[in-house]
This record gives structure tokens, C-alpha cells and sequence, in this order.
């Protein structure tokens, strides 16, 4: 546990992870807190994708996690991943953990009152805020029909399903590698059928094509997208362009 934790260095939640593990250790006698601390060079873990780094972030994600749990709004400044700046205040409704990193999925107010009307739902990389202060005497209310389940896409990540409704996506892939892609749990839509020339086909329903272009590309020549066209069009217009950097 302390293993897997390390990916959220710099972090109030890798602070408390340590005091639960501290205490938890005090209960041990000394012959059992020495096969514990063996147990991590047995049971080793690799964290995948590389972990970010939130050094000197530490009372930035303090602040948004304190407007998480007591439900307080937050003033911020944040610069996404295309360098453009915002600012303003937003309700933080809830925290993911994904590949490593922490992302803040929000609704963002005009002002600091809690009952100006909202604007849409958003997804915030914790690392990409430049300033976050938890408001005092300020309160939000999660709406009733707000699910976070419903925003979770598996190994996809957290992405918010927009009016434009989920993309129903089809990708075959080559028998030699057909049993180590089917053995996985990629999405919760996922099912499995047969593909054309002996390919197998993953089929589930997201509303971002955005990672599954990744994912596709991830498996070379192993694996190929069939739907929706827009899908298909994305990973070929990807393939191009890496095929030019070497002409």
C-alpha cells in the first residue's frame, strides 16, 4: 500500500495514507513491523504511463480537497493543456485517481455564490492549477441527479458525456493477440464477438474518442478501428503524421 501511494508524492493524500500505515504499524509486534517492511521488495509495484509531479502543489490540492469534503466553494487559476489561462470559482464535486494522477471533475460559477447558476460540468488536472483557496463561509449543493459513475470510462478515464451522447466503438484485433486484449476489462460497456478474418472485436460506448486513439495506436499492427468513422479517420490521420516525421 505504501507502494502504490508513493505516485501522489507531494500530496495531503499520501500524508494521511502514511499516518493510517503509522498507526497500524504501532499495533504490530517488532517480529511482524520487520516482515512488513520486507513485503514491499516481494510484492513490488510499477506504476504505468510515467506518475506527475505536484511538488509545490501541495496546499493547492489541500484546497480542493477541503472543498470536496466540506463542500466549499473554491476560487482558482488554472492553465489547461493548450496554455490557455481561467480563472473564477467552481463546486468540486469529485476527485479521481487515474494513471496516477488526481483529476477534479467540477461545475464553475461566475461568482463566489453558491446559487448563481452553475455552468457546465468540467474536468480539472490537479497539477495544472496555479492557485486554488477554499471559500469560508460559502456552500454548494451537489444536484440529486449528479453520478459520478456515469462520468468514470474504465481505463479511458474520467470524461463528462456531453449532449453529443456516446460513440458506440468497434475495434478488431489480430488472433496472436486477440487473448491478452480479451482478458482485460478495458470499459464497463465492453462485450466481446467475433470479427471478420479471424480478428476478435471489443465493442463498448464512450463519449470521448480522444483515448481510444491512443489505445488503438498502443497495439501497432495488432489491432485495427472499425466504428465509428470518425474513429477511424483519427487513428489513420495519426498514423500520417508519425509516418512523415520519418520520410
Amino acid at each position: 500500500m505504501r507502494n502504490v501511494f508513493e505516485v501522489l508524492q507531494g500530496t495531503p493524500f499520501l500524508d494521511d495514507v502514511r499516518v493510517v500505515m503509522d498507526k497500524l504499524e504501532q499495533r504490530m509486534t517488532d517480529k511482524e513491523r520487520e516482515e512488513q517492511r520486507t513485503l514491499g521488495d516481494r510484492f513490488p509495484y510499477m506504476p504505468d504511463h510515467g506518475t506527475k509531479s505536484y511538488a509545490g502543489k501541495e496546499d493547492i490540492i489541500d484546497a480542493l480537497q477541503t472543498g470536496l469534503f466540506s463542500r466549499k466553494l473554491v476560487r482558482y487559476r488554472y492553465g489547461d493543456g493548450h496554455g490557455k489561462k481561467r480563472d473564477g470559482f467552481l463546486a468540486p464535486f469529485g476527485l479521481v485517481l487515474y494513471r496516477h494522477g488526481l483529476y477534479v471533475i467540477v461545475t464553475q460559477l461566475p461568482t463566489k455564490q453558491a446559487d448563481a447558476s452553475p455552468g457546465k460540468l468540467g474536468v480539472f488536472a490537479s497539477e495544472r492549477f496555479t492557485e486554488a483557496e477554499t471559500l469560508r463561509g460559502t456552500a454548494f449543493v451537489i444536484p440529486p441527479e449528479f453520478d459520478i459513475r456515469k462520468h468514470l470510462q474504465g481505463a479511458f478515464g474520467p470524461h463528462l458525456v456531453t449532449d453529443e451522447g456516446l460513440h458506440e466503438v468497434v475495434v478488431e484485433f489480430i488472433r496472436e493477440r486477440a487473448r491478452f486484449a480479451t482478458s482485460r476489462m478495458w470499459h464497463p460497456t465492453q462485450t466481446i464477438e467475433p470479427g471478420s478474418d479471424g480478428w476478435t472485436r471489443i465493442r463498448f460506448r464512450v463519449p470521448s474518442l480522444r483515448p481510444i486513439v491512443s489505445w488503438v495506436l498502443e497495439w501497432g499492427p495488432h489491432s485495427r478501428a472499425i466504428a465509428p468513422e470518425q474513429l477511424v479517420a483519427d487513428v489513420r490521420a495519426e498514423l500520417d503524421a508519425a509516418r512523415n516525421l520519418y520520410v
